[in-house]
């Protein structure tokens, strides 16, 4: 009997298993009404009746279907193990992730369009790109898309060697230091600062300026913009800007197809940038060419750690839709778009410097009732593709409980310090 007890993919009994127990107990109470009728017990209960066997059997068979039960809901996930928070795993401890929610964050439709997009556009080799900027777009796409084949969070280990390295080496001129081929140390410190407007709020400028590597999203302005009333809030200094490759193609359409506007920091402040679609390769041959030689690089996030990023925020999505509906998991594409569903710059960028730091400060992540969604804009509302209630609980176990995070935990990478400022 144990075998007809099923549980849906979250570990829940379902409509048509409610109505089957439904209909066993009554049948129970028909058969113990039966019994008492049959034994006058109705009417008499003092006198014993040949229906005594049949009322023991009855009791033990609705003990045993419930044992059953009670075995089957502790065998499979939880509630509280699919989508509380890691750290309230329904019991399962800091390190339990929910089997069905990872399987289901790792389908990725929207990457999987850019990436037959890619594909098609190698096919026609990128006739958008102007001839001078069309072999060096074309290698890089192809460069791109054959990093494409395995998802791997291994890469983290690696952030080092493809974020740091390449720019150590511009800010050395060029020239490749003694001991280069060994082991790179990390970033002492890094201050990832993100766009709220809950950064208008507060005076963490010097503090922010007080670390090794300040990286900024998508070329928001800093220090002396505004009038200069904005260091103080935001600092001044920025390291590194990270830009979705959107901001970069517009950036670069501003400037004629150059790269002047997508240098919001000045030439020697590196970009790193995420590719969002494969044309965009064309702005990034563009502001690497020959004639921006002098210029600090223009790398590109490896795909790897895209996907590594997709999948956690898929995954911290998930469970918070199955916590705050009630529903399964797989009816997640009723509430998100699948097809454009997408991390944040902002994750991103403080995934790769959890990668390159010894130890990370994020500031301008969060909202508030009464400030604009970015501090430089006056736009209030949230992008729909992103699930940014998901992030901010991600960033939460990034802070107290790193070894829960799915997939991250995986990685066999020993995450820094996280601190972030609310």
């Amino acid at each position: 009997m144990a075998s007809d007890i099923l549980l849906d993919a979250n570990g829940f009994i379902t409509s048509g298993q409610r109505a089957r127990r439904r209909a066993e107990r009554s049948l129970a109470r028909r058969l113990l009404s039966a019994a008492l009728e049959d034994s006058g017990m109705k009417r008499q209960w003092s006198h014993p009746s040949a229906a005594l066997p049949l009322l023991v059997a009855v009791s033990l068979l609705l003990t045993f279907r419930w044992c059953c039960l009670r075995h089957a809901q502790q065998a499979a996930p939880s509630r509280g193990g699919a989508d509380a928070p890691a750290g309230d795993a329904g019991g399962y401890g800091y390190g339990y992730v929910d089997a069905t929610l990872a399987e289901l964050a790792a389908v990725d439709p929207a990457a999987s369009a850019v990436l037959r997009a890619a594909e098609a556009l190698l096919e026609g080799n990128l006739t958008r790109a102007p001839p001078q900027l069309r072999d060096a777009a074309v290698r890089g796409l192809r460069d791109w898309l054959g990093q494409q084949r395995r998802f791997d969070p291994g890469v983290m280990a690696e952030l080092v060697d493809l974020i740091k390295r390449p720019i150590d080496r511009y800010a050395a001129g060029g020239a490749r230091r003694d001991g280069e081929g060994r082991r790179r140390r990390p970033y002492a410190s890094c201050a990832v600062v993100g766009n709220s407007g809950v950064l208008l709020a507060k005076e963490h400028g010097a503090l922010i300026d007080g670390h090794d590597l300040v990286i900024r999203l998508n070329n928001a302005p800093a220090g002396e913009a505004g009038g200069g009333r904005l260091a103080r809030h935001v600092g001044a200094r920025t390291g590194l800007a990270f830009l979705n490759s959107n901001v970069l193609s517009r950036c670069a359409e501003r400037g004629g197809g150059g790269c002047r506007y997508c240098r919001a920091y000045g030439d020697g402040v590196p970009i790193l940038t995420y590719m969002c679609s494969a044309e965009h390769f064309v702005e990034h041959a563009a502001c690497s060419s020959a004639g921006a030689g002098a210029a600090a690089p223009v790398l590109v996030t490896d795909p790897r750690l895209d996907a590594l990023c997709g999948r956690i925020v898929k995954y911290y999505s998930l469970r918070r839709f199955v916590r705050e509906t009630g529903r399964p998991a797989a009816e997640w594409g009723t509430r998100h778009e699948e097809g454009m569903f997408h991390y944040s710059s902002g994750m991103q960028a403080v995934v790769a410097a959890a990668g390159v730091c010894g130890r990370v400060s994020v500031f301008g992540f969060g909202k508030d009732p009464g400030a604009r969604h970015h501090y430089h804009t006056m736009q209030r509302g949230e992008l729909d593709l992103h699930d940014y209630e998901a992030e901010y609980e991600f960033y939460r176990d990034l802070e107290a409980r790193p070894q829960a995070i799915p997939f991250l935990r995986d990685s066999g990478f020993t995450l820094p310090p996280v601190v972030v400022y609310r």
